[in-house]
């Protein structure tokens, strides 16, 4: 029988001291409305003006985007991906039509967040501790700044006989996108690196300082998929043509063993796997990147039912406790009254360098997870696009 990923939907977990400040937050109501999760059709879609611009055509490259022509495309995915797995959250495919956008060719690095910082001053979220307002009853060693690290145990065991991450990941204090590994790390010689240790937040306040915004999750997969349509990965459907590792992500023992065929064991600077169909790097692999959205399990289903262009995901956003009774009952719960902002799970997207074949392929174009702005982790960044004006 195969696994379904309800059996893995904890890879990004949150700190280590969230499942106790649950117990700390009002037990208010937490009424059962599947409706409320549906996005709502705008009926204010643009025309298709931006195919119209003068002087560009499909795959223009400009300051480091790619210039991406609308269409309409097959999102999302229905096959097991190799591995014996099944992800009902990705089903069912659908069609999807958005407009013309520019995207970044590849990952925010670590060069470009440090020009943003040293213009804006801006502090990210793991820099600062949480606050006692939000959270007034955890202990002070629960609130101090950090991020969740890649922690690997020291020896080798099969992950899903507990499907426990806490065995393979640490919220570490110190951790940041300066120290992605927590306090005696540093950036100094990974300037060329995707960014990490940031949330939704410092995303969005980076797309704002350099006039972009982050992208929808219909957005993503369409230049994911380079041109690809239906395919599995995002350069065909043969997980390593020709023997070849074509992104970065986990080969060996996972979590324990990384043997490194791909030449790296954890971030590699941008760029260094072959590009998609649509000259754009990175798309599987090396961290996820966070999308705009918010991110529901069963949303594809409740957009097929009510189709329209350029989706920008669910209206409400929900927890990892919403997201758990889902898979539990098929229902999608609201946020019980009180839940802080930080909890709400945005979409993230492409897999990382911590993807496993046998545990976690998500290295594909349709792979949807999830993160929230409370637990930056040290395998998530981002990349901007920009709309055509």
């Amino acid at each position: 029988m195969a696994n379904t990923s309800k059996n893995i939907m904890k890879l990004i977990p949150f700190p280590h001291y969230l499942a106790h400040l649950l117990t700390l937050l009002p037990a208010l109501c937490f009424p059962l409305l599947l409706s409320s999760c549906q996005e709502k059709p705008s009926g204010t879609d643009s025309p298709e003006n931006q195919d119209s611009q003068a002087g560009l055509s499909h795959l223009t490259n400009k300051d480091g985007m790619v210039y991406l022509k609308g269409g309409t495309y097959s999102r999302g995915n229905e096959l097991d991906p190799g591995n014996g797995d099944t992800y009902p959250e990705e089903a069912p495919v659908h069609n999807v039509k958005i407009s013309s956008f520019w995207i970044d060719q590849h990952e925010v690095t670590n060069a470009q967040f440090t020009q943003f910082v040293e213009a804006t001053g801006y502090v990210t979220f793991a820099e600062k501790p949480l606050s006692k307002d939000i959270f007034p009853q955890a202990p002070a060693e629960q609130l101090l700044a950090g991020a969740t690290v890649f922690s690997p145990p020291p020896e080798s065991f099969n992950p899903r006989s507990t499907n426990d991450p806490w065995q393979w990941w640490a919220y570490r204090a110190g951790a940041s996108w300066r120290s992605p590994e927590g306090e005696g790390s540093d950036i100094k010689d990974r300037m060329d690196h995707p960014v990490v240790c940031v949330n939704i937040d410092d995303a969005r306040a980076y797309a704002k300082w350099a006039g972009k915004r982050l992208p929808t999750e219909a957005e993503w997969e369409y230049a994911a998929r380079g041109g690809l349509e239906r395919s599995m990965f995002t350069w065909g459907n043969e997980r390593r043509p020709e023997g070849k590792w074509l992104a970065n992500c986990f080969q060996g023992e996972f979590p324990a063993e990384n043997t490194q065929e791909d030449g790296y064991s954890s971030t590699a600077p941008a760029g260094s796997f072959p590009a998609n169909g649509y000259g754009l790097y990175d798309m599987a692999g090396n961290v996820w990147e966070l999308c705009s959205d918010y991110y529901h399990p069963g949303y594809y289903a409740l957009f097929a039912a009510a189709p329209h262009r350029n989706p920008t995901g669910p209206e409400n956003p929900i927890t990892i406790q919403e997201v758990q009774h889902y898979y539990r009952t098929g229902t999608c719960p609201l946020p019980p009254s009180g839940t802080p902002k930080l909890m709400y799970m945005n979409v993230s997207r492409g897999g990382s360098f911590l993807c496993h074949a046998d545990y976690c392929l998500r290295y594909r174009p349709a792979a949807r997870h999830y993160i929230e702005a409370l637990s930056p982790t040290n395998h998530t960044g981002f990349r901007c696009v920009k709309d055509v004006e």
